[in-house]
Order: structure tokens, then C-alpha cells, then sequence
């Protein structure tokens, strides 16, 4: 009697018939659309490699009266300082610090800032590897680093000189 009343109380539920093919076909399409996603993947071209033109080796340290010192580190020339809250530059500074020092390295080294044929710019440190695409930060955001980006030659005016807000300097 005993035995009887278990086999009632429980119940295993059934899956047959249609829940079943209903299952199995939401597999296997969830399989052909993984598989469909990947071939397409593989039939777009490789990304074009992007050149620089032009880029510059910078220094940056605290200065005494709380504002962020910027020195071209080949010919060692003062910039000008970066004042105030400068919360995006100061994060974006701290994040890379951070890194570099993780990695081992000193704040003797200089990072590198530079503007691609895309009209992208990038600051990057070469110690610990780590680049931030300045460009999808927004114009002012940008602009705070693009003054510090020179041209050393001359160049027509270029998509690079719009997205940093800069006509080109003529030599």
C-alpha cells in the first residue's frame, strides 16, 4: 500500500512527440545560424592597416601648483600644462600610469600620441602596451590632447586635422 501511494505522489513528466521534435529543431537552427554567422565572418576583407601621420613623445608629471606638466621628451620643451579638473585627461593619464606601472615600468619613459591616416588619435604606452583611442571620446574630450599633437611637415588639409579640430601648420 505503501508503495502504491509514492508511485502516485511522484511523477516524472514526459518529453515525447511534439515538444521533443520542437526542441530538438530550435537546436539544431540555433546551430546552423551559429555556423551561418561564423562563414560570413570569414567572407568579409581584412581591415585595411591604418599609417600614421604624425605623432610625438610626451612626458607627463604633477606639478607643483596641481596641474598635469606636459614636456616633449626628444627636445625636452615645456607644453602647455594641463589646468583644472581635466577629468577625462587626468583619467585617461591615472589609467595608463597605473598600467605602466604594473608592468614595470618608470614615469622617466614618455608615451607616445599620435594621429592616423583615419583622422583617429591614439595615445599609447609602448611599457605596458596599452593604447587609448582618443577619437571615440568625443570632440572636446580630444581636443584636449590634439593641442599637443604638432605637424612636423606639411600636409594638405586632411579628415586627421578635421577630427583633432586643427588647420595644418604650414612650414
Amino acid at each position: 500500500m505503501a508503495h502504491e501511494i509514492s508511485d502516485r505522489l511522484v511523477s516524472r513528466p514526459k518529453v515525447e512527440g511534439l515538444p521533443l521534435i520542437g526542441l530538438a529543431i530550435l537546436i539544431f537552427g540555433s546551430l546552423l545560424l551559429a555556423g551561418y554567422a561564423q562563414w560570413q565572418k570569414a567572407q568579409q576583407p581584412e581591415t585595411q592597416v591604418v599609417g600614421q601621420l604624425g605623432r610625438r613623445a610626451l612626458l607627463f608629471s604633477d606639478g607643483s601648483d596641481g596641474s598635469v606638466w606636459v614636456t616633449d621628451a626628444q627636445s625636452g620643451q615645456r607644453l602647455a600644462s594641463i589646468e583644472g579638473e581635466a577629468g577625462f585627461a587626468r583619467g585617461v593619464l591615472r589609467s595608463l600610469a597605473q598600467a605602466r606601472m604594473r608592468a614595470g615600468g618608470s614615469p622617466a619613459e614618455p608615451f607616445w600620441l599620435s594621429v592616423n591616416t583615419q583622422g583617429g588619435l591614439t595615445l599609447a604606452d609602448p611599457v605596458s602596451g596599452r593604447q587609448i583611442e582618443l577619437t571615440s571620446f568625443g570632440p572636446s574630450n580630444l581636443a584636449v590632447f590634439a593641442s599637443y599633437l604638432e605637424r612636423r611637415e606639411p600636409v594638405a588639409k586632411s579628415s586627421a586635422h578635421e577630427a583633432i579640430g586643427q588647420e595644418p601648420t604650414p612650414r
